[in-house]
Order: C-alpha cells, then structure tokens, then sequence
C-alpha cells in the first residue's frame, strides 16, 4: 500500500445501495481546497476551525446541488490531516460524479482502509483500534458489534500498553543497575523484579486463555443439535433450516454422518450442525466408531450444543450420560417432538419444540442467538481478526517471561534476563503497532472497504 500520506486521497464513504444520504470524504494536505473548488459559491477565505455548512456543488449540465460540507481544517480530524466531508442526498451515481471532479481538481481515490490507516500512522489509533474498526462494519451480529466497539475505545490495548510500559520500566531499572555494577548499586532487587514479571506474566495467561476459549479463526458460530438416535435432530434440522436437506425416518440411527447449513436468523448468520445420534458402539463396529467420533468433533468446535430429548421418553439414563459429556456452559437442552408427548415436557427443559408442527421453533432459535451473543460478550473484549493476530506474540512473550523467572531462580546474568525482556517488549510492540512493517499494514487495511 502506498504511503504517499500528503496527497488528498477522496472516496465515498457511505455504504453502497440505496440511501437517504451519501457521503464523500477527503483527507490530505489540499483538502479543503480541492472541496470548495467544485462549489458555486464566491470565493471566500477556507475555514480556519471546524465547521458545518450549506454549499451548492456545480454539475454537469449547469446544475448545481445543495450540499453540507462538514470541514475540519487543521489537525484535529480522524485522519489528523485537513479533512473534508460532503454529505447529500443519496445517489450513487451523482456521488460518483462528485468523485471525478475531485479527482480532476487534485484528488486521487483512497485504497481500501487508507483514511483509517493514516489515523494509525498519525497516531489517533493503535493497531488493535484500527482492526476494530473493520470488526464494526463487518460485525455479523450484536455480541461481535460489542466487542469491536470495546476493543476501539482502548479494552484490549490498554492491558497490552500497560505490560509493556511496565516492562519497559523493568528494564530501564536492570539497565540502569548493569551501568553501576561496578558501584554495587542496585536499582530493583531480585525478589522485586520476580514479583512485577509474574504479575505481567500472569495477566497475560489470562488474555491468552480468554483468547484461546474460543475458536477465533471460524467465520461463523456453529450450533451443532446432538441426542440419542431417533431424538427428532434431523426433523428440527430441517425445520430451523427451512430444507429438507436431513433425512428423517421413523427408524433409529437414519443419519449416519453429520450435515451442515449456512442460516441467518435476525441478522445473524450461523452455522446449523445436525450430527449423528449418540450410541456406545463396540470395538469391532467400525461405522458405529466412525459416527461416534464424527459427532465428538462436531460437537467440540460448536459453540452451542442443543441437546434433543424425545419428549415422549424423557429424560433417560443414556440421556443423563450424554449430558454430562457436553459443556455445560455451551449446552442447551431441548424436548422434540413435542407434539406426541405423553408427559409434562416441563420435566425436560424450559425449551419445547416440534419439528413437525413448528411449534417452538422461535424461542428456540431466540435462546440459541441469546447465548451465542452472552458468550461472545463474556469471552472476549476483541474481534476474531485481532485475536488470531495477537495470540502468537502474547505465546511469546509469556515464553520470555517464563525464561525470565527461571532466570532469576537459576542464577542467570541480568544482562541475559535484559535480553528477554527486551525481546517480551518487542512482541507487544508488534501487537498494538508501535513497531510495524508495510507488509503488516497491508495484510490489515487491504481487508478495509474504499472509504473507511
């Protein structure tokens, strides 16, 4: 991506389709300049502090457009640069003929994510903050949305920042101590520096657990529906996904394998799962093993495990066992067929569905994006993206770390014990984008749309 940051870049950045309003904007040097220049209006002196107001914009043809143009002059703009935002009525094409004449007048078009990366070069965002904010625009529902919006205002860099700085403190204190050994003065005691590592280190496990609690390289969360054979899963399959998609049979053990389907309930897509029923299966029954372990792997990477109980055998004994082999914080449990119940299905759960007759079948999925969203919002304060990209580097700085305590209780020289955390400050560094490559840069803001 092209570093050019004094040249005003130009782009539309309300979302494409059909609008009340578009949005232009501009960043750079000219501006300003560059946006009054396609007004009607006389000639007067640019704007010395932020500003609102009406302008009309010269069209083609003679015509002219009343447009506001909210203008911010000096430095104190997302991008810290001169920047300029044209908002009017909506047209995608009138927006996009507003984007040529900029660009005769000066102007280029931004590449994706260039306004956002230049508010991380002039520092009006970390790295971490510059990611959440493609976590908002790409934000599938409201837990993702939450989290991306902590995780802008500082939730997860400023944990970071804070055990870098204390690491820096640390070893500006073993630095100062290697430059007066020959004083014998000693800035930090040994027991003391053991303490503050811990204490960073052990904050650190923690963000690194939290991240690792979840399966952040997955694109969607996956609900898988588990029971014992002939439980109604694949009816409820074919019920939640609107499909036929799963064979059902009034005889037991009809799916032999599990099937998935892409659905979008509320705004929110996810992964539907409709695995094989659980049995115990001897040693010499191959497929039996096979499906069992097929089902395990399912029901492993899911985030929500929906129990089916066949509401006319209620709760059983091989049902209480398979209960107790799924999470108890991802699982759901849930009468089928309730329909041919012949006992309170109050018994079973809370939760009551029939794949036949449909009834049930809002709540249930209500509950199930209740608790996707409740565990979203309890296991992470960051978007998918930045999780995978910072859990290398926190794994290598609580390696350093670790060095570090052995270090000490083995006797190794503050120098060497210096040079691990140096190399711990470094990772962090890399994570919220106080060092940085081009190659890094363009790995993150090319996932950006124009405009933003």
């Amino acid at each position: 991506m092209s570093l050019d940051l004094d040249r005003t870049i130009a782009a539309i950045s309300s979302a494409p389709g059909i609008g009340g309003r578009s949005i232009i904007r501009l960043s750079g040097r000219d501006a300003v300049a560059i946006a009054l220049s396609i007004t009607t209006d006389d000639v007067a002196p640019h704007p010395t502090r932020s500003e609102v107001s009406q302008r009309s914009i010269a069209l083609e043809g003679g015509r002219s457009l009343a447009a506001d143009f909210w203008v911010w002059p000096t430095e104190r703009s997302y991008t810290r640069q001169p920047q300029v935002e044209i908002h009017m009525p909506g047209s995608r094409p009138i927006a996009n003929a507003i984007v040529t004449q900029l660009r005769t007048k000066g102007a280029r078009l931004a590449q994706p994510g260039e306004f956002t990366m230049r508010a991380f070069l002039a520092g009006r965002l970390d790295l971490t903050q510059a990611e959440a904010v493609l976590g908002i625009i790409d934000a599938t529902g409201e837990g993702r949305f939450q989290s991306a919006l902590r995780q802008l205002a500082g939730g997860l860099s400023g944990p970071l920042q804070d055990a870098r700085f204390q690491l820096v403190e640390l070893l500006a204190l073993l630095e100062a101590g290697l430059d007066f050994v020959e004083e014998d003065i000693e800035f930090i005691s040994q027991e003391e520096l053991t303490r503050r590592i811990d204490r960073i280190r052990t904050s650190l496990v923690d963000l690194r657990d939290q991240i690792k609690s979840r399966t952040y390289g997955q694109a969607l969360p996956k609900v898988s529906l588990v029971g014992l054979p002939n439980a109604g899963k694949s009816t409820l399959f074919n019920a939640l996904t609107r499909s036929d998609d799963a064979i059902t049979s009034s005889q037991a053990g009809t799916t032999r394998d599990f099937i998935s389907q892409k659905v979008t309930w509320q705004g929110v897509d996810l992964e539907l799962i409709d695995t094989a029923g659980h049995e115990t299966a001897s040693h010499e029954d191959l497929l039996g093993n096979l499906m069992a372990e097929q089902t395990r792997f399912a029901t492993e990477e899911s985030d929500i495990c929906v129990l089916c109980v066949d509401a006319s055998a209620g709760i059983s004994e091989a049902v209480s066992e398979l209960k107790r082999l799924l999470p108890s914080e991802r699982l759901l449990t849930v009468a089928t067929k309730s329909d041919m119940a012949t006992r309170p299905v109050e018994t079973i759960g809370t939760l009551s569905t029939s794949g036949r007759t449909l009834q049930g079948l809002e709540t249930l999925e209500n509950a199930i994006l209740q608790r996707i969203e409740d565990l979203q919002l309890s296991t992470t304060q960051m978007v998918p993206e930045t999780a995978v990209r910072c859990l290398g580097a926190i794994e290598a700085t609580v390696g350093a770390l670790t060095t570090c305590e052995d270090g000490i209780a083995a006797g190794m020289s503050e120098e060497l014990i210096a040079s691990e955390i140096r190399f711990a400050i470094s990772q962090l560094a890399e994570v919220v984008g106080a060092v940085y490559t081009d190659d890094l840069l363009d790995v993150i803001f090319s996932r950006f749309c124009i405009g933003k």
